[in-house]
């Protein structure tokens, strides 16, 4: 085993360490000693207190994440212990299932990393060093998982494949059939965070012309098309994105009932009128100091989709920036009301499914908002 080397704290830095968060700022460090990116470390008090085992990252704000509260060993044992309770959750959640997010980052002891299973695949996301450091141990761990075949490990801009990697692939979630090119798909595959939100649009479906604004891979749309939508247009900039949707229409059977476009959501906003529009949008804040300018976007957005609702129409829209907290999202939601002159009654606030844990202590880990809305006439 490496040298583990060591992290001193400034005086009174390790309390929010302490109560649980696992992220130590170069800020709090009472000196940054620039060790080898990936490098295991300790962290301790400026009294010499144990505070926990982690890795350094060389830059960044973040100087290091915590792994464990103990100084055991960081090897294919710890890894493999991780992994088993990570998947052991998702079992238990969604018994049966074989499509979800399987390991998510700080809330699964494994800061950083993402894994996703889409049956017999398990694809890994990390833009950490220290991953890519233990890549030969973490590959064969996740190809372990039962029913799991082939993995695809993506970090730093590499990319490594392990036992039997096939894409496209067909996955079926939440009632909803799915084609997953991963040659072609953002990160780690599909969003999985949205799987119950999304489902819910069944609730207001019947009937009614629906807008799926940022569709993507069109879950929201056959969801939608499913529960009894007289119409679905489904929007997005990117033309991948758009005709894998179109691809998955055709899966579930409800191609007659949608139409596709590939453009800004908010020209359809400003033309068209719908009883139900989905708005979920990429993060528009990507760091701090963007959150006022996500603010002005989200507002900007989602008063023009108000004006497009038919007066008892639904409004399911969300944010995906951990920057912009959800009491920041409803007052965006309440000046947009204003902007667009309606009435508006919250229906639910919702955030990830349960395969996305959110740690208490690390607000963080608590980054989707999808709040769903009845807009009445004109206030």
């Amino acid at each position: 085993m490496e040298e583990v080397k060591s992290l001193t704290l400034k005086p009174r830095e390790e309390r929010r360490l302490q109560r649980g968060h696992l992220w130590v700022y170069r800020n709090e460090l009472e000196r940054d000693p620039l060790l080898p990116d990936g490098a295991v470390v300790d962290v301790f008090t400026d009294a010499r207190r144990f505070v926990g085992r982690g890795f350094y990252q060389a830059a960044g704000g973040i100087a290091a994440r915590l792994l464990s509260r103990r100084q055991e060993e960081i090897d294919e044992g710890f890894f493999r212990a991780r992994l088993a309770a990570a998947q052991a959750w998702r079992a238990r959640i969604f018994p049966g299932e074989d499509v979800y997010r399987m390991v998510f980052g700080e809330s699964d002891g494994l800061p950083g990393l993402v894994v996703d299973r889409y049956g017999p695949l398990a694809v890994a996301h990390a833009a950490c060093a220290f991953y890519r450091r233990f890549q030969e141990a973490l590959l064969p761990l996740l190809g372990e998982i039962a029913g799991v075949r082939g993995v695809i490990v993506e970090m730093q801009g590499t990319r490594a494949h392990h036992g039997e990697v096939h894409t496209p692939l067909e996955v079926a979630m939440e009632g909803v059939r799915l084609e997953l090119d991963l040659r072609e798909a953002q990160k780690t595959g599909l969003f999985l965070d949205q799987r119950w939100n999304s489902r819910e649009i069944r609730r207001y479906a019947a009937g009614a012309a629906v807008l799926d604004g940022h569709c993507y891979h069109g879950i929201w749309t056959c969801h939608a098309a499913l529960g009894g939508a007289a119409a679905v247009t489904a929007v997005d900039t990117s033309a991948p994105a758009v005709e894998q949707a179109r691809r998955n229409a055709a899966l579930n059977g409800v191609t007659d009932k949608c139409t596709f476009h590939c453009g800004d959501v908010e020209e359809l906003l400003k033309a068209n009128q719908y009883d139900v529009v989905v708005l979920d949008p990429p993060a528009f804040a990507k760091s701090r100091a963007q959150t006022k300018k996500a603010l002005s976007r989200y507002q900007a957005l989602n008063t023009n989709a108000m004006k497009a609702l038919a007066p008892g129409g639904i409004l399911i829209t969300s944010s995906c920036s951990h920057f912009v907290s959800a009491e920041e999202f409803l007052e965006v939601l309440k000046r947009a009301a204003a902007a667009a002159h309606r009435q508006t009654w919250l229906l639910g606030m919702h955030g990830a499914a349960p395969d996305h844990p959110v740690l208490v202590q690390m607000p963080e880990t608590r980054y989707l908002k999808c709040a769903m809305m009845r807009v009445g006439d004109k206030g």
